[in-house]
């Protein structure tokens, strides 16, 4: 968290760049990968681990075969040397095993032609939706990415910007920019719709011509012009762009400018085709004209989970893409409730909201960019057969070329050096799914699939959110059920880096929590692939342990390393032959990517002043072990100006080099020759990093802005807090006086979790507005949920009983006993009728809905006969004739019935009493009580009683209705008995959604 007064302001003017900065002209090449290089990376593998075991052979002669009387403390500290040079010397081992897998697939790869990939296209069309998460991104980021996605050459491609900014900010920066960021995807809409329009009509006008065209050269210099149009449109749109940094040059240069060049050479060789006198057939211009109008025809739209309280507000990206993905396939309502706004489920041409099922799901990061063909060459990669059990097609990203800052280089080159490692991890069928982008298989996600409800709503969960680290976890979900993942072999995405120490700190934080969370995971996968007779080579189990350990134990053996006197017996120069495989590879792959190969040092003094941010996020995963809270999801600052680190991040660096520059003396003054020289390296390398990727200027900037922020805390006026959504559907009176009466002021002492102190809750509301934020329930709220009452016979819905659902667990029975006593019972039931009444408006069909009443209630006057007045389907009245002391009470109560209301008796057993009132009354519906229904199939004699019931009810014209029906033994034995009605958990259980429940309008099932 960032301290008061250092939040960054976007700035307009293009960062200036240090000496040191990325000069690469552009993307990285693939390097040409011979069997020389191989063999040389197969070397490397085989020095290092002989090297190792020529140390740990010297090292157990000398500590202990040889010597006699050393110490236990000699030995102790000789096992803990040894255990920390083979965890480091197994990173490296992991290291070099993908750079070998890494050239292996490299060699092995053949790109797919162009020609291929529009055949392909022209017979198979399976849908893409583009998910893009975004929270308070700067507005040309955004308008990037959306760009690069909207500007793919793919034949039906949906972009769904997913903004989860809150939806009622209160800063009017937070305004401005949620208010454009809304904007944007009618704004690209809008851009994209002349070129999409011209080439829509090209098509057609060349579709419409008999044989498919029929004049050869004319068709070719037709298409050629059209795509010489395109080609001005993207240079105009390039000229237009604004180029503030290295990321908008790289936009304009490769994303526009690359597409443009491609357009070129197209439109140049359909010239000299048609020079040449050369035909091609009318299905080759039709796909040279579709890929025209794919490029340019994407359909982009917004989306806000927080809007809805029926969707998750977890503040983290996977649940934002969880949130929309679990709407898919479906239609819904998007219905104003007590509780809020909700989606509720509905039928296709009714409802506001429909979202199509794809058959992939792309996730794009805000910050991240796409070539034009990566969604086209994803999708014939998973659509190939030999791919049917591939989940995730993924390219791992790559930094922008051009860096101003040095620190942003490095961090840039960390990126690239990981690509590799992706792609070696790849060949082992080790590798996992790197968030920024992916192609999801949609079906394999609908497998890992998790629900649970939060209150009455069903939450999903595709992606996992347990740790911040979510894609990596996911990818052991999809592990176990049999799923793979794929790395494309070619840089087709591209991702900003952390321009500035502090973002990077948030970065790397995230980074390294989560992993030793995730390892219980890993092993329970291999217990269950072994049961199943499906060994995990060890090889694979290995390299993803590495992967998700590998940030402890380097961290932890390099802080040992730095800071406790080992013996110098213990150094040896065996250590040195171990190291230097691994750093002269790591060396020529930065070379190879563009890079220095002196930068490897760099590189190592840059992990250095990143050590405490690592352990940092370790310790953050042990305390979640240790606590099951889950880690707050840190977002990486996507701002111009510098994040301004937190306390502890910029004193520890310091600290680091401090630590370094003590060993070191300790060696010198110790005569440690061999360990001196290497605390040497380390405090040269420490202090390096820090003149050179943080600054003594900005350490002290740093600090004052943490002074400031202790010092001086600004009073803010006061703001108002926005409404809430608590109107219901059937406007409710100007002044709602239930609440007001009800509510008044304050609550009553411990009504609603409130007491004498509590805050004043507003008029006209049915929840607390001093409360959490979204996403947290209130202690006063409510929602109406509701229970079908199903036709025994058809199974179809007949009418359903409107409960309530309170956020604090009480029962409503014990809250309208509490308010009662307090002399608030009427008000409460009023609210709770009135609430039931406006969400059954959103219910399908006209099936009747029933309320719970209280005599008192009915008594009160003209009240509950506004209540049914208002509402948009019959309404049945609900008595509990056990609350009713005589029959004379009960004819008194029917004469208040409201007019157009008929009456249920519920509590209904079969005795001599009840069988007389409903004789006697004329009640519409009796409901059985569920005690008769527990048991009944096996109880002859309660089945004849029972019988006996149904036949009084049925001559007085009163339909039974049985509750509590469990079993289907149950249902059919009530169904034998004639009971006509019936509801219960069989049948459908309370929920506020009826999708996918009998009473949605549709005939229940049986069982």
């Amino acid at each position: 968290m960032q301290p008061r007064g250092s939040a960054t302001e976007p700035s307009e003017r293009p960062r200036r760049r240090q000496l040191g900065a990325d000069r690469r002209p552009g993307p990285v090449a693939t390097p040409t990968v011979t069997e020389g290089r191989i063999a040389v990376g197969r070397l490397a593998i085989v020095v290092t681990v002989g090297a190792w075991f020529a140390y740990f052979v010297s090292w157990l002669i000398g500590e202990f075969i040889a010597p006699h009387g050393v110490s236990a403390r000699y030995k102790v500290e000789a096992v803990v040397y040894l255990l920390v040079v083979t965890f480091l010397t197994l990173s490296a081992l992991a290291y070099l095993a993908c750079r070998l897998g890494y050239f292996y697939r490299a060699r092995g790869h053949r790109r797919v032609p162009r020609a291929a990939l529009d055949e392909f296209f022209s017979h198979t069309d399976p849908t893409v939706t583009v998910l893009v998460p975004s929270y308070k991104e700067d507005r040309r980021v955004i308008r990037t990415t959306l760009l690069s996605a909207a500007l793919q050459e793919y034949p039906h491609l949906r972009i769904v910007l997913l903004i989860d900014d809150p939806p009622d900010p209160l800063g009017e920066a937070d305004r401005a920019s949620l208010a454009a960021a809304r904007a944007l995807p009618g704004q690209i809409q809008e851009l994209l719709a002349e070129p999409a329009g011209r080439f829509a009509r090209a098509l057609d006008a060349f579709e419409a011509r008999p044989g498919g065209g029929g004049r050869p050269r004319e068709d070719l210099e037709e298409l050629a012009g059209n795509y010489e149009w395109a080609v001005q449109w993207l240079e105009q749109q390039s000229a237009a762009e604004e180029v503030l940094d290295h990321a908008d040059r790289f936009f304009v240069q490769e994303v526009l400018g690359g597409l443009a060049a491609d357009f070129t050479l197209m439109a140049t060789a359909l010239r000299a085709a048609a020079d040449d006198g050369a035909v091609l057939g009318p299905e080759r211009l039709r796909q040279l004209y579709r890929r025209l109008v794919w490029t340019f025809r994407a359909e982009l739209s917004s989306f806000e989970r927080k809007r809805y309280a029926s969707l998750s507000h977890d503040a983290n990206k996977a649940m934002n893409l969880n949130s929309y993905i679990g709407l898919m396939g479906g239609a819904h309502h998007d219905v104003q409730t007590l509780q809020g706004r909700v989606l509720l489920p509905a039928t296709t041409g009714t409802a506001d909201l429909q979202v199509p099922d794809p058959d992939f799901v792309l996730t794009l990061d805000a910050d991240s960019l796409l070539m034009p063909e990566y969604c086209l060459r994803m999708v014939h990669l998973l659509e190939q057969s030999e791919h049917a059990r591939v989940a995730v097609a993924q390219t791992p990203y790559s930094s922008y070329p051009g860096a101003e800052t040095r620190i942003e280089r490095l961090a840039g080159a960390t990126t690239d050096l990981q690509y590799q490692q992706h792609q070696g991890l790849c060949h082992y069928d080790a590798t996992f799914w790197v968030g920024a982008n992916a192609v999801l298989r949609k079906r394999a996600l609908d497998e890992i699939c998790e629900s649970r409800y939060e209150g009455n709503w069903e939450i999903r969960r595709y992606i996992q959110d347990r740790t911040v680290i979510e894609d990596t976890e996911s990818t052991l979900d999809l592990a176990r059920h049999g799923w793979r993942l794929v790395n494309f072999p070619e840089r087709l995405a591209y991702s900003a880096t952390p321009p500035d120490f502090g973002a990077l700190c948030i970065q790397r934080r995230r980074w390294a929590n989560g992993g030793l969370l995730i390892l219980g995971k890993l092993r329970r996968y291999r217990r269950e692939r072994k049961r199943l007779g499906l060994n995990v080579p060890l090889g694979e189990a290995l390299l993803r342990a590495n992967y998700l350990a590998s940030i402890t134990w380097s961290s932890l053996s390099l802080v040992l390393l730095l800071g406790y006197p080992f013996r110098n017996q213990l150094v040896s120069p065996l250590l040195g032959l171990i190291a230097l495989p691994y750093f002269a590879a790591m060396a020529s792959d930065l070379h190879s990517c563009g890079y220095k190969r002196t930068d490897v040092l760099r590189v190592y003094g840059f992990n250095l002043i990143l050590l405490p941010v690592n352990l940092v996020g370790v310790f953050d995963s042990v305390v979640q072990w240790l606590t099951g809270d889950k880690s707050v999801f840190g977002r990486t600052p996507k701002v111009r100006d510098r994040t301004v680190p937190s306390l502890m991040f910029v004193v520890a660096p310091w600290l680091i080099f401090g630590l370094a520059g003590y060993t070191l003396w300790r060696d010198v003054i110790g005569d440690r020759v061999v360990n001196g020289v290497y605390a040497g390296l380390n405090t040269a390398l420490t202090a390096y990093a820090l003149a050179a990727f943080i600054g003594l200027g900005d350490t002290l900037r740093d600090l004052w802005a943490h002074l400031r922020a202790w010092l001086y805390r600004p009073v803010r006026a006061p703001q108002p807090e926005p409404a809430t959504a608590a109107a219901v559907v059937a406007s409710p009176p100007a002044v709602d006086w239930a609440s007001v009466l009800h509510f008044g002021g304050s609550p009553a002492p411990g009504l609603f979790g409130g007491s004498p102190a509590a805050p004043a809750a507003p008029v006209a509301t049915a929840q607390d507005q001093d409360a959490p934020r979204p996403g947290r329930l209130r202690p006063s709220g409510f929602r109406t949920v509701f229970q079908p009452v199903v036709d025994l016979h058809t199974g179809a819905v007949v009418g359903h009983e409107a409960l309530t659902r309170f956020d604090d667990g009480i029962g409503p029975a014990d809250r309208l006993a509490q308010a009662a006593a307090m002399g608030a019972g009427i008000e409460l039931e009023v609210l709770l009728a009135r609430a039931g009444v406006a969400a059954a408006a959103s219910l399908p069909g006209t099936a009747w809905v029933s309320l719970n009443v209280s005599p008192a209630l009915v008594r009160a006057g003209l009240a509950l006969s506004h209540v049914v007045a208002g509402a948009s389907r019959p309404v049945v009245l609900e008595l509990d004739h056990r609350a009713i002391g005589s029959e004379e009470e009960l004819l008194e109560l029917l004469a208040l019935l409201p007019v157009g209301a008929t009456l249920a008796l519920s509590g209904i057993v079969p005795a001599y009493d009840t069988l007389h009132l409903l004789g006697e009354l004329g009640a519409e519906f009796g409901k059985l009580d569920a005690g008769w229904v527990r048991g009944l199939p096996g109880d002859a004699a309660r089945q004849a009683l029972v019988k006996a019931l149904v036949d009084v009810a049925g001559n007085a014209g009163c339909s039974l209705v049985a509750e509590g029906i469990e079993t289907r033994a149950e249902r059919e034995c009530l169904e034998q008995l004639g009971v006509p009605l019936g509801q219960g958990f069989l049948l459908g259980r309370p929920t506020a959604s009826p999708d996918g429940r009998p009473y949605a309008g549709q005939p229940a099932r049986a069982g």
